[in-house]
């Protein structure tokens, strides 16, 4: 995340094949079918929510109210049950893709908002007013005063620390934390002193910073950029907020109390008060992550040596009590070549919003938002959805014609790769929408959340690979008409 913060901070500074099936798709969504499915769709009444009601002896109970009226119209159960979606799916089934065989076995949960409606919006790029750059600055860096973006200072501080971090990890280092007989004890000690040598090599060859200049700016600019007396630098601009803290601390408002211990709960519980207080967006914190989690999993390093005292918290925003996911799309997908034939409209891929926030010591360090947007129409306020059954066949018959894989070598035998489908998840997402540049659909979508793997590799242990594909959509339908969208392209 650090390295990802450092490189939007440069780019805002430095700027004032693969054959295709043969099968078409689902739905071809160049017949106009995808708009005339979202206006022309007759809304349905509201859904019921589950309610959980606290009984006398303090248990929960799924139940609604007593009292609560039910209105002649409303269909029976939740949006769950008029779905026909169950709670966990099971099912498998496998098929020919290019290159080789594809194995698809789903074990996954079944993942509905609890909502009464569900409508269907336009949305555009959200650019901050003036106003609302000055009161995040106030709230991330406090009442000032503000200085200018100083490079060469920032770049000293930067590579100071990571000769601090550095010597720190070699003086922890406890090649007994991996194990007897672990071979790759001596090589890892040799590599953090390699780096080290660099950083000290680095440091030393930098330029010297001069004093920090007082910002003389406007928040009505395109971009502002500033920083603190602490050295806390603020970006705002292009649909994004970026604020760089990796040293110090923010304001004392944001879990000053925490301990140096603060776990995943506290994280989240900070994480979610700044934003709360930054903007008017609901947001809500969902995946959160240990930063030495990759340390600990991967390398086999007991917890004891490394403590988790760094949570990385994704803010996801929510319209309508629908959560709007920042998935990607699997790498393995070929819906982008399937819809070549597409006009210009639709060429540039829709980044989904994404809100990641440092949290280290219970305090927030560092936030990266890009593709912020706003709700500016409703194309539908309940728009009917595909039964479950649909999308599920739709899934299994589309995931083969999505789906390739690199031929083996000449003399090799045929791949055969192993898919699972660990949860499916109903959410929005911007989808373009076609002759209208600058806007997009904000419609609801069914993601199958999984991975996959070679044959070869069947019945090993998964544990420490799996959570890189966390946050990757194996197939994303339309949950309105069932046409596939490609997150890559956005539509």
């Amino acid at each position: 995340m650090k390295r990802i913060i450092t490189l939007f901070f440069a780019v805002l500074l430095f700027i004032a094949c693969v054959p295709t099936p043969e099968e078409e798709v689902v739905l071809s969504k160049t017949e106009g079918r995808l708009e005339a499915a979202i206006t022309e769709t007759t809304p349905v009444p509201a859904y019921q929510t589950e309610e959980v009601v606290l009984q006398p002896n303090g248990t929960d109970s799924d139940a609604p109210k007593q009292n609560d009226p039910q209105p002649t119209d409303e269909p029976r159960g939740t949006l769950r049950t008029a779905l026909g979606a169950p709670e966990h799916c099971s099912d498998s089934t496998e098929g020919k893709v290019y290159g080789g065989t594809l194995k698809v076995e789903i074990d996954a949960d079944v993942e509905i908002p609890n909502v009464s409606e569900v409508p269907v919006y336009t949305v555009r790029d959200r650019v901050f007013t003036p106003e609302e750059c000055e009161h995040i600055a106030k709230v991330l860096l406090g009442d000032g005063p503000y200085y200018s973006y100083n490079r060469e200072l920032a770049e000293q501080t930067a590579a100071k620390h990571r000769i601090e971090y550095l010597m720190k990890r070699l003086d922890e280092f406890d090649s007994r934390a991996y194990g007897d007989g672990f071979s790759y004890d001596e090589g890892y000690r040799f590599s953090m002193e390699n780096q080290l040598s660099s950083a000290q090599k680095h440091y030393a060859e930098l330029t010297q910073p001069g004093p920090s200049q007082p910002w003389t700016g406007s928040f009505a600019e395109k971009r502002v950029v500033l920083s603190d007396a602490l050295n806390r630098y603020l970006a705002i601009g292009d649909e994004m907020i970026l604020l760089y803290d990796e040293f110090s601390s923010a304001p004392d408002t944001f879990g000053a109390h925490a301990s140096e211990t603060a776990g995943e709960t506290e994280a989240m519980r900070v994480a979610e008060a700044l934003f709360s207080e930054m903007v008017t967006e609901r947001f809500a914190a969902s995946i959160v992550q240990s930063d030495n989690e990759w340390l600990i999993k991967n390398n086999g390093l007991s917890p004891d040596a490394y403590p988790a005292q760094e949570y990385e918290v994704m803010m996801v925003r929510t319209e309508a009590g629908i959560p709007c996911y920042p998935y990607s799309a699997f790498h393995g997908s070929d819906t982008a070549q399937q819809a070549a034939g597409f006009t210009q409209d639709y060429d540039d891929p829709v980044i989904p919003e994404h809100c990641d926030v440092l949290v280290r010591d219970g305090k927030v360090a560092s936030i990266i938002w890009y593709n912020a947007f706003e709700v500016t129409g409703t194309e539908n306020e309940n728009v009917a959805l595909l039964p479950f059954d649909d999308i599920l066949n739709i899934f299994k018959r589309q995931i083969f014609r999505s789906i390739y894989l690199d031929p083996a070598e000449s003399g090799q035998p045929e791949k055969v790769e192993n898919m699972v489908v660990e949860r499916i998840v109903l959410s929005y997402m911007r989808v373009k929408k076609k002759d209208a540049q600058n806007e997009q659909y904000l419609l609801p979508v069914w993601d199958f959340m999984g991975y996959s793997y070679d044959a070869r590799h069947e019945g090993t242990d998964l544990s420490g690979t799996k959570s890189w594909f966390s946050g990757q959509s194996l197939l994303t339908i339309n949950a309105v008409d069932g046409s596939i969208i490609d997150r890559n392209v956005g539509y």
